[in-house]
């Protein structure tokens, strides 16, 4: 605290030529970072591709992200030294005041030290000065102590304010923004409490097996509301004992317990426990956490996390508090990362609603330094121990599901920034691991097993970060926009997947994993402009979006495969229909009325892939058709997602080209065959006519909404009549010509 004299004497204006410093510094930041998210978005847009080119824009999108909050913190260190100054200001003039204005009978020495201006015991008879009473004094010290405290706490919470802003970020700038002392000091007050929430919530998840309703209600709230902090995720994470054990150990093993409360059964409140413990993990882990990542760089407590997990902690078996390493350590670390206990929910592609993302609705995301080194550790471990799985592991249905890398690949698919980090082909050989070199525990029983098991398989996450790495957005969010700039190592991801599959699929039209189905589909859907490249022109070069040089023959033959999961075909189909709608959107209405060759490519282009997706829905059904049930099924679930709403949101378009969508949809799903015979594989052309149907309902509906009217559209001779319908027909049906050759059926 300031004494009485520092504060009357303080030279303030160095605070005052500080602000106007940091306003500048401010400006010129600001300019930077414009700066550079405009040279963010030539990196996104560039088709440059290679180790260079994923390097440089790796680089380019990391400091843009910096300029950005490099301007939060020097403008919440700038708000907080102005009101600081605005506060010590205010206080230096009320205490000068007081200084120099004393209640009668009172004087103020340069100190502080307040005494009578003639002392009582030394009055003269004759002397007429009033005489402070006590309760003058009292008064007087109180307003003095009051203005001194106010100074004391804009000095201290703009220091403390200064401090937390750099605290966990010695080597970048942090995101936290602070407007001034008041938040500063409301955010140390939340800090200490959020704290003291941690230790009380240690002692109840110590003995949760034992604690009566009104306990375990007050450990719900106190966890759930506190896992996104960082002071309180620490607090817990440093102060929990459990069966015996501390830290890192009961972290593990609580994490264990709750997953399994020993009857096989988890209920509701067991699994809101486990997962705001998943959640304190995963801020406890954090850049923002003292024993986190901060800087990006893993802390000596989450190391040790991590070697406890590998290790266990080597205690008796009999043990209660043993922990056993290797794959039961990992497990109780990585399920606890996807936060999945007590969703007995399983993705059935025939149930109408049903989601392979609704079990990681509203998940924690752990940050990449966190999901690298656990990964990478994993890897390391089973690479190096040839035991690490026992044999019943790697030849049953057990392995699929208890492989430590499925909860490691669900959390890293809530971090798409992460997961391309993770598998980028041009800087690690993560991928070419996971998807070449791994001994994947059940792997010769995956194929075997019963869709549902595969649909929680170890597999089945791998898809769902490859789709985050590939896309960079989290499984079950809406597609990018049509046309988006997927920046190098998105694509290097989204290509290599794609090559995995782009052989095999000659030889078994199932090639892609039923797990993987979905997840393909959601790529495929997001690389929608590049797609329609590829299906509607014969490219002698690279895609004009992402520079992809994947072959129709092989996207042809992939989207067969996956589409046999009819909502997979759904995303696929609803993707390409928003590519067209925004297509012809960009076209005037003078195209319509007269010949416009590049309305009439467009239109070429989008029919030859509407064709070639009918070609492969024709081939699925007639395949699926050998046992109608199941033709009728898919057509069905076809019928809900495709005509009602994709299982994967499509890209949010204009009004316009939304009722393109909506209305060539509805048409596309008029009378679709539930059963494909012989005869209609024979007479493909003339039995399959939904996406030429399709094709003329979207064009009619923007030739109408740019004013034309139904006399014109039918006018004879005539553009649309003449010229662009005929064009829809013609290439509409040597895309299912097309599709049929490079799928071998013709």
């Amino acid at each position: 605290m300031p004494t009485f004299e520092q504060l009357l004497n303080a030279k303030l204006a160095p605070l005052d030529t500080a602000v106007t410093q940091w306003t500048e510094m401010i400006t010129k930041l600001t300019e930077l970072q414009i700066d550079a998210k405009a040279m963010k978005s030539k990196a996104d847009k560039a088709t440059w591709k290679g180790e260079n080119a994923t390097v440089t824009k790796e680089f380019v999108t990391k400091s843009a992200k910096e300029f950005s909050d490099a301007v939060i913190e020097a403008t919440s260190v700038r708000d907080l030294i102005k009101d600081a100054h605005a506060l010590l200001k205010t206080a230096q003039r009320d205490l000068k005041d007081a200084y120099e204005n004393p209640p009668p009978g009172i004087t103020i020495y340069p100190d502080g030290v307040l005494s009578h201006r003639v002392h009582p015991d030394r009055r003269s008879a004759d002397n007429t000065d009033p005489i402070a009473t006590e309760a003058q004094f009292d008064a007087l010290r109180g307003k003095l102590e009051g203005i001194l405290k106010r100074a004391n706490e804009a000095d201290e919470f703009c220091a403390w304010g200064l401090r937390a802003l750099i605290k966990y970020h010695p080597n970048d700038f942090g995101s936290a923004s602070l407007s001034g002392v008041a938040d500063a000091k409301k955010m140390r007050a939340e800090e200490k409490q959020q704290t003291e929430n941690g230790r009380e919530a240690a002692k109840l998840y110590a003995r949760w097996e034992h604690l009566d309703d009104k306990e375990r209600e007050r450990l719900l709230t106190l966890a759930e509301d506190g896992k996104d902090s960082p002071a309180f995720s620490a607090a817990l994470m440093q102060n929990l004992n459990y069966r015996g054990r501390d830290q890192q150990e009961a972290v593990l093993l609580l994490a264990g317990s709750l997953d399994d409360s020993g009857n096989g059964q988890v209920s509701a409140t067991e699994a809101r426990l486990y997962k705001a413990l998943s959640g304190s993990l995963a801020t406890a882990t954090g850049p923002d956490s003292p024993i986190g990542t901060p800087g990006g760089t893993p802390s000596a407590w989450t190391k040790q996390l991590i070697t406890m997990a590998r290790d266990g902690n080597g205690l008796p078996e009999r043990h209660p508090g043993v922990l056993r390493g290797g794959t039961s350590g990992w497990n109780a670390l990585t399920h606890l990362m996807a936060a999945d206990a007590g969703d007995d929910v399983k993705y059935d592609p025939e149930t109408k609603g049903s989601s392979p993302w609704n079990k990681d609705k509203d998940d924690p995301v752990y940050s990449e330094a966190f999901l690298t080194e656990v990964g990478d550790s994993i890897r390391e471990w089973e690479t190096n121990d040839k035991g690490a799985y026992r044999e019943d592991y790697m030849k049953a249905w057990q392995g699929t599901q208890a492989d430590p890398m499925k909860g490691l690949l669900n959390a890293m698919s809530r971090n798409p920034s992460a997961a391309t980090h993770y598998f980028d082909p041009n800087t690690t050989d993560n991928l070419k691991y996971f998807m070449e070199d791994r001994d994947w525990p059940g792997a010769d029983v995956q194929d075997k097993m019963p869709d549902e098991t595969q649909y929680t398989s170890a597999r089945a996450e791998l898809g769902g970060a490859l789709e985050a790495a590939a896309t960079g957005r989290a499984p079950g969010t809406p597609l990018n926009p049509v046309g988006t700039h997927h920046d190098g190592a998105q694509a290097a991801i989204f290509e290599r997947v794609m090559d995995e599959y782009a052989e095999a699929t000659k030889k078994d039209q199932s090639a892609v994993p039923v797990s993987l189905r979905v997840p393909m589909a959601d790529m495929i859907g997001d690389y929608a402009s590049d797609v329609h490249q590829v299906l509607g022109k014969n490219m002698d070069g690279s895609t004009d979006f992402n520079n992809l040089t994947i072959d129709r023959g092989d996207l042809t033959r992939i989207i067969r495969s996956t589409g046999e999961d009819p909502n997979a075909f759904g995303v696929i189909h609803a993707s390409q229909t928003a590519v067209v709608a925004e297509g012809l959107q960009r076209f005037p209405e003078e195209s319509f009325r007269k010949e416009d060759p590049e309305l009439r490519a467009w239109v070429k282009q989008s029919s030859a892939v509407l064709g070639h997706l009918d070609g492969v829905r024709g081939d699925i059904i007639y395949d699926l058709g050998q046992e109608k049930k199941d033709a009728v099924a898919w057509n069905k679930m076809m019928n809900y997602h495709v005509y009602g709403a994709p299982l994967t949101p499509i890209p949010v378009i204009g009004d316009v080209a939304q009722r393109a969508v909506d209305v060539g949809t509805a048409a596309y799903m008029n009378d679709l065959n539930a059963k494909i015979d012989a005869e209609t594989r024979n007479n493909m052309i003339n039995h399959y006519d939904n996406g030429e149907r399709q094709m003329y309902a979207m064009l009619r509906k923007t030739a109408m909404k740019r004013g034309l009217t139904v006399d014109e559209l039918d006018a004879s001779p005539g553009e649309y009549e003449d010229g662009i319908q005929p064009t829809a027909q013609q290439w509409y049906q040597s895309g299912i010509k097309d599709a049929d050759m490079k799928m071998g059926e013709r």
